[in-house]
Order: C-alpha cells, then structure tokens, then sequence
C-alpha cells in the first residue's frame, strides 16, 4: 500500500495558473434553501484560492473572497477543470442569523490531494481571511474529491517530488517551515477546526489534522507517518501526536511508519468519531456545526483560546488561566453568560 501511495503522492509542482480577480458585490448571497443539505454542499460564498477562471468579490459584511457563481467541492467535482489544477476552495454560509460556518477543502485531485508549497501558502491565506469574520463559529476542513480511478483522500501528505528536489538545510527548513505555518494557521482561527476525515491522511495530512481541534473520519480511512520509509523523521506537529494517542502509540506509529484503519484509530484516540461511510459523515460534522453553533459566541472562542495555554502549561498555569478566562467573560457586565443563564433559569419546565 505504501508504494502505491508514495508513487500517486509524487505529483509535479504547479503553481495554479489563473490569478484572482477581486471586484466588489452587494451583500452575502444566501441560499434560503440551504439548511436542507449538508452545509458544505451548499451553494454559497465560496473562494476557490487562486485556481478558478470565475470572478471573485470581496464580501464587505465579513471580509471573506467568494465566487461571484460559487460552487462547492461536492457540485465542482463534476467540472472538468476543478479535477485538474490544485487549489484550496474555501466556502463561507450564514448558518442562522449573525453565525457563519465555513469549509476548507484541499484540492489537489489527481494527485490524493496531497500538499506542496503553493497550497500550503493559499491554505495560510484561506485561514487568515476566515480569522477576520466576527460572525465565524466554525470551519470544517476536508479533503476534495479526488480524480477517477484514485482512492478517496483526506490529504495524502507532502509532495514528494517538490521534497525529492531538496538540497540544502536551507531548502529543507524552508519547506517544512511553511508546512508548520499552515498547521498553525489552522490552529489560529478562534473557532473550533472539525476534520472531516475521507480517506487517506497521510505524512504531512495527518499532521494537518492533528492541528484541528475535532476529528471525525469514515471506518475506511487510511492514517500513517511514513516519513522514515523515504529517509525523514516525524517532525513538526507530529508532536501532538503524543498528547492524542500516548508516547507508546506514538513510538510505534513513527517507527514502524504502520498504516492503521478507522476502527484503530478511534480505539487509540486519533479521532474522535468514528462512522460508516461519506453520508454519515456528512451527518456527524451537521451534528457538531449545529451543536457549537448554539453554543455562546465568545465563550466558544474562549474556550478554543484556553485549550490551546492549556497544552503548553503546567497545572497550576493551566488553572490561573482559567481563573483569568472566566472573569474576562464579564469584563463587559457579562452580556453573554448573564443572557445565556437567565434563558435557562426561566425555561419551561
């Protein structure tokens, strides 16, 4: 399996071949039907990163690029072009009055949708954008639909043929720098970060998914760290894998660069749901959209803030934090929490 992965991961580097032209709209384009479908399959303000001939606009009311004749990664998997050229399409919806949700799906169809330098460039500038919208309450990132005859893939790692074409240490600490700045981009939205997980998450892939702050993935999907096979270590956000699966899974994932399937990798805590095929997945991530949607705005990303001080404190710093967390929530009187309580306290009973 491994050779067959590393031959189809092998892609030529291509710098996607159409600019974006940014022109101004009128106002976000909402589909009044959109609650019907599984959000990211939604016609919506969609930004296809640096690789659509449609025209683009700049959306005032939140700061995102979209499509002026969006498409979705489910709807464009039928275009032609859209199966050919790599690119980071990135969809924005107003899932309920003042609360958007958005989806970063990884393009890069014949090739399992695996990672260069210019992907991993639009993915920090995708992720950015997103960070501007006050109204943003979660974004899901996914894996495209790859080309026919190629197997379903999350992200199928790093390009190993930009990576075979390394040097130098500068080179080498220049790619896998930008790799780590994409993780970190992600990391950086405020809001929750759910991988929708289909297929093969790879090398660099399942780094990238480690960055997300919910995993859920289909039984069938394929996880491994192959580095040291093709004469690399695990490094950057590889480090997080200890703090998801144990130092003793880890040693054994790294080192024997095994490939384990979806049951596994629920049972050892990689992800944390598991289901049976694309449309159940579709449902899960509905589930938690809706389920953090209702949540309170500033306490979400209070939440999402504090998680993050939590990974890199001791215990006593992780309590003072939260200590600090809490009375910042009424540094304005409490408008949120005190809104949120006194709903519950006078719910029907």
């Amino acid at each position: 399996m491994s050779n067959t992965i590393c031959s189809s991961g092998c892609g030529l580097l291509q710098r996607p071949a159409v600019r974006i032209n940014i022109v101004r709209l009128r106002g976000p384009q909402i589909d009044t039907h959109a609650r019907s479908r599984p959000l990211w399959s939604q016609p919506s303000r969609a930004s296809s990163w640096a690789a659509s001939s449609s025209a683009t606009s700049f959306c005032p009311s939140t700061r995102h690029i979209r499509l002026a004749d969006s498409k979705s990664y489910a709807t464009a998997s039928k275009d032609t072009d859209s199966r050919t050229e790599a690119r980071i399409i990135s969809n924005t919806r107003e899932y309920s009055p003042g609360h958007n949700v958005a989806t970063l799906s990884i393009s890069n169809p014949s090739k399992l949708n695996v990672v260069n330098s210019p992907l991993i460039e639009e993915l920090i500038t995708a992720c950015r954008e997103l960070s501007k919208d006050d109204a943003l309450r979660a974004v899901v990132l996914t894996g495209a639909p790859t080309a026919a005859g190629k197997s379903p893939s999350f992200i199928g790692g790093a390009d190993i043929k930009q990576m075979s074409q390394m040097s130098s240490f500068d080179e080498a600490r220049e790619f896998i720098s930008l790799i780590h700045n994409g993780c970190a981009a992600l990391r950086d939205i405020p809001v929750p970060v759910i991988a929708r997980v289909h297929g093969f998450a790879l090398g660099a892939g399942l780094e990238i998914m480690a960055s997300c702050d919910l995993r859920v993935a289909t039984q069938d999907s394929v996880f491994g760290m192959p580095e040291v096979k093709i004469g690399l270590p695990s490094v950057i956000e590889a480090a997080y894998l200890p703090g998801l699966i144990g130092m003793g899974r880890t040693r054994r994932f790294l080192y024997l660069a095994e490939n384990i399937k979806g049951p596994i990798a629920e049972q050892w805590g990689l992800v944390e749901r598991l289901v049976t095929d694309e449309a159940a997945l579709d449902q899960a991530v509905d589930e938690w959209l809706g389920t953090i949607v209702g949540m309170g705005p500033k306490s979400i990303r209070s939440q999402k803030k504090l998680m993050q001080k939590w990974e890199n404190s001791t215990a006593d710093e992780a309590i003072d934090a939260g200590v600090e967390a809490l009375a910042e929530s009424f540094r304005d009187g409490g408008k949120e929490p005190r809104g949120l309580m006194g709903s519950f306290l006078n719910r029907k009973r």
